[in-house]
């Protein structure tokens, strides 16, 4: 089991019988996710997704948290430039070669694009009520 967690998110572990495992997220103010479940990936994914639903719904900044999320999960690759603008809606975009993330704050959607002929195209765009933990990490695998 790879032990993850997310911005702003402490993540523990504890095996409480043979082969069963407790796995707790806690945020800064108290909000808590659990599962227990076998020792796999998956317990621990399902958590995340917990979390991240929380944080979803009561975040006071919801697209930096997002922005955070995807810059951590990004960090062992080679970004070619990251920015993020709170004073457009809380805007931000991650490059990685010829792929990027654009979050447009306004509209709260996900996009990603692909780089071909020096101009950028619109590959998927994710509305806000489609943002899961689920649909960003398979946004994140894209880029890698």
């Amino acid at each position: 089991m790879k032990q993850k967690s997310l911005p702003g998110w402490t993540t523990t572990i504890h095996e409480i019988s043979n082969g069963v495992f407790k796995v707790t997220l806690v945020d800064n103010d108290g909000r808590k996710a659990e599962v227990i479940d076998n020792a796999t990936d998956e317990t621990i994914d399902r958590t995340l997704s917990d979390a991240f639903d929380i944080e979803k719904q009561v975040s006071k900044n919801w697209n930096k948290f997002l922005y955070d999320l995807c810059i951590s999960r990004l960090k062992d690759n080679s970004v070619t430039k990251t920015s993020y603008n709170d004073k457009d809606f809380g805007s931000w975009l991650i490059e990685i070669d010829n792929k990027r993330l654009l979050f447009i704050g306004k509209e709260s959607w996900l996009v990603s694009q692909i780089k071909s002929d020096n101009k950028w195209f619109d590959n998927y765009i994710m509305k806000e009520n489609e943002l899961t933990y689920r649909t960003v990490s398979l946004f994140l695998n894209h880029m890698k």
